[in-house]
């Protein structure tokens, strides 16, 4: 009996890669059926009063039976991820937060996240269990209800993650890449790091290299400048997880290469984000250094920062050269990792700001990172300056 059920398991396996994510697949054999619904696959049990029943008549009974079971199945899943919301997870949620907690991770996603609420009530969780923590909080975008109330969502959150597959079995297919380009896009503008994840490179689950297409999907959350693409299947149960990285690393630098040498700027606007007269002053800081910084093809841009602000403001205007962040807290240094073109140090602050550049100068000239005559704009959220200088 076991070989029957692996025999029809293979067959169906057959026909995956046939069937478009979101759609509903069916497959009977004898008395069993599968069925396939975006990723998940299930056996189903089919009853009936009466077994004489041959021909069509019960090969419509069965598919009427077996289609009606998928249906509550896939209601049943819904109901329970999406309904219940997190005040009502599992008790092994609350246990793998916990975990996280006292593990101190920088971050934890949520997934099938509907309202800000949601959001609201894991922080108020996080700051009750662990206090001081500064475990940001990222909003996994997958469902309709995330893409309902996604500015509010977005702004309660740290962060957002693009959660393309599970979004592609919530709306029809061809609404993703919009979405997915109204999700980046927005973080951005409120100055919250975005994720693009799901089926980057799914082929490389099983192949060494990737499809034209993949890669031209990898190119588009590129250009639409995006924090940080996430591997998923590639690296968790891949056959070749590095050359997947090494793939997904060098298709984002020749395409950011391609941006800055092509200066394909798309004008976006940035709304103010501060809500304080001090935050103000940083986010007017950044623009304008990010500005000088290509205006004048500077070599780099530094950025000394206590709370990490002054840094994701800088990212968020997407300059033409990279960012060197030094701030003197790990915690912070490791946040700053997920935000785009900040490459994050932490070492101790002087009073003296001469003294922090010859520092960070001597620090990156050894790293090979920078050399004399670049030319390098820095900033500072504890003078509020600008400075433009060569490396010594």
């Amino acid at each position: 009996m076991k070989d029957s059920e692996d025999w029809n398991r293979a067959r169906m396996r057959k026909h995956i890669e046939t069937i478009l994510v979101g759609e509903g697949f069916l497959w009977i054999s004898g008395l069993q059926a599968y069925a396939l619904k975006g990723n998940t696959l299930w056996q189903l049990e089919l009853h009936w009063a009466n077994s004489r029943l041959k021909g069509k008549t019960s090969i419509m009974l069965i598919m009427k039976l077996a289609w009606n079971a998928f249906i509550y199945m896939i209601w049943r899943e819904r109901n329970k991820r999406h309904f219940k919301g997190l005040q009502a997870n599992e008790s092994e949620d609350w246990l793998d937060i916990d975990f996280g907690i006292a593990e101190g991770v920088d971050f934890i996603a949520i997934s099938f996240v509907k309202s800000a609420e949601v959001i609201n009530h894991l922080k108020s969780y996080i700051a009750a269990r662990a206090c001081g923590s500064e475990i940001a909080v990222i909003a996994k975008m997958e469902s309709v209800d995330s893409l309902k109330n996604l500015e509010e969502i977005i702004q309660a959150s740290d962060g957002a993650m693009v959660a393309r597959g599970d979004l592609g079995a919530q709306i029809p297919l061809e609404q993703v890449p919009s979405a997915q380009q109204k999700i980046v896009q927005l973080c951005r503008q409120l100055n919250k790091p975005v994720i693009v994840a799901s089926q980057l490179l799914e082929s490389m689950i099983e192949y060494p290299t990737p499809t034209r297409a993949e890669v031209a999907d990898v190119s588009e959350a590129v250009r639409q400048r995006a924090d940080a693409l996430m591997l998923s299947g590639e690296s968790a149960m891949g056959q070749y997880p590095e050359k997947a990285l090494a793939v997904l690393r060098s298709v984002s630098v020749r395409i950011e290469k391609w941006w800055r040498e092509e200066k394909c700027h798309e004008a976006m606007e940035l709304p103010d984000v501060g809500t304080l007269f001090a935050d103000s002053i940083s986010e007017e800081i950044c623009n304008s250094a990010a500005k000088i910084a290509n205006n004048l093809e500077a070599d780099a841009l530094f950025v000394y920062t206590k709370t990490g602000l002054m840094a994701s403001l800088l990212s968020r205007c997407r300059p033409d050269c990279p960012i060197f962040a030094f701030t003197t807290t790990t915690s912070v240094r490791r946040r700053l990792n997920l935000q785009w073109g900040l490459i994050p140090f932490r070492l101790s602050f002087y009073d003296d700001m001469d003294a922090n550049l010859n520092k960070t100068f001597s620090l990156l000239k050894a790293r090979g990172m920078i050399k004399s005559g670049d030319l390098v704009i820095a900033v500072s959220d504890m003078l509020q300056s600008i400075q433009v200088m060569n490396v010594p």
